[in-house]
């Protein structure tokens, strides 16, 4: 059985979502892994009562620049300083070997940053590197056309992975919003956002809702991040041009522009109802499909039109 949808009205596909946006965070924290540091090369300056200097910090010199995701970066680019600013000080500690940044702290290499009341950087045993950046109050990261925001932030160089956490927890690209209620992670080694926790995927009109929502990223043939593909699993929700869309699972491709969702799938489309196993919807060619699982039937509810003269149903 066909079920004919409306998956391309009001012009274009429903479920498209920009490319690049989130892809430019994880290019940021791709990079973040091969900045460098020196201690004796930073000239301290406390600054008890005035606002500390800007601190140019040099990057590696053979460092990995890190794809621009569609915004372009700088973190990591060998020939760009990596510059680190604070209100109240920046304190560096031999015994603990690390930096610490008070006071509307702000990491910033190219059009990249990372801000946050309070930053703490770990150095590795030889100075020549970070193994961990811990950001505490307001925090704010900004790669590209991307920005994130969080209570706390938490990234692990070694796993490549940066953990958001706190209220209102969102990423924010382009006019696409994603948002969670537990956290948002960065895993970019495998190019990938992570919302944990009654997570929303937004863009115009489109909604698409899961206990848990992954967003991975691909490099095109510039070298820059954009997004394959979206997944959502658990308490699936979508909503789009007027329609709902339950089920377990949802899986979305931007290259073929497919969108399928399986598991206890209900599609109400204003007064009727289709249930089966499996929903396809082909946004290029506007053709969607239900289909029943192994042993299983198909049900729709198709409500009739009624008339608004008293008279016979049409």
């Amino acid at each position: 059985m066909k079920w004919q949808g409306n998956p391309g009205a009001a012009g274009g596909s429903i479920w498209q979502v920009r490319r690049g946006g989130a892809g430019a965070v994880i290019a940021l924290l791709t990079a973040l892994s091969s900045a460098a540091v020196s201690a004796q090369e930073v000239p301290l300056d406390i600054g008890i009562g005035g606002a500390t200097p800007a601190v140019a910090v040099p990057a590696e010199s053979g460092g990995a620049s890190g794809g621009s995701g569609g915004g372009g970066l700088g973190f990591g680019d060998g020939s760009t300083p990596f510059e680190l600013s604070a209100g109240q000080g920046i304190e560096w500690r031999e015994s603990e070997r690390t930096y610490t940044a008070r006071g509307n702290a702000i990491a910033t290499q190219g059009d990249s940053s990372i801000a946050a009341d309070k930053l703490v950087f770990y150095t590795g045993a030889d100075d020549s590197s970070f193994e961990r950046i811990l950001a505490t109050g307001s925090v704010k990261v900004t790669a590209g056309s991307s920005t994130s925001y969080g209570d706390q932030g938490d990234y692990d160089a070694e796993q490549k992975l940066l953990v958001l956490t706190g209220s209102n927890l969102r990423m924010e690209s382009e006019g696409d919003i994603i948002t969670a209620r537990d956290r948002i992670e960065y895993w970019s080694g495998d190019k990938a956002v992570v919302a944990i926790g009654d997570a929303v995927v937004k863009r115009q009109d489109s909604e698409i809702r899961g206990d848990q929502a992954v967003l991975y990223f691909a490099a095109n043939a510039a070298g820059d991040d954009e997004l394959s593909q979206i997944e959502a699993s658990g308490n699936v929700k979508v909503l789009n041009n007027g329609q709902t869309i339950l089920g377990n699972n949802f899986a979305y491709n931007p290259d073929t522009d497919i969108a399928v969702v399986t598991g206890n799938v209900l599609i109400i489309d204003g007064e009727n109802e289709y249930r089966g196993a499996r929903a396809e919807i082909d946004n290029k060619n506007k053709v969607s499909r239900i289909l029943a699982g192994e042993g299983k039937r198909v049900h729709t509810f198709i409500k009739p039109k009624q008339s608004t003269g008293g008279g016979t149903a049409q």
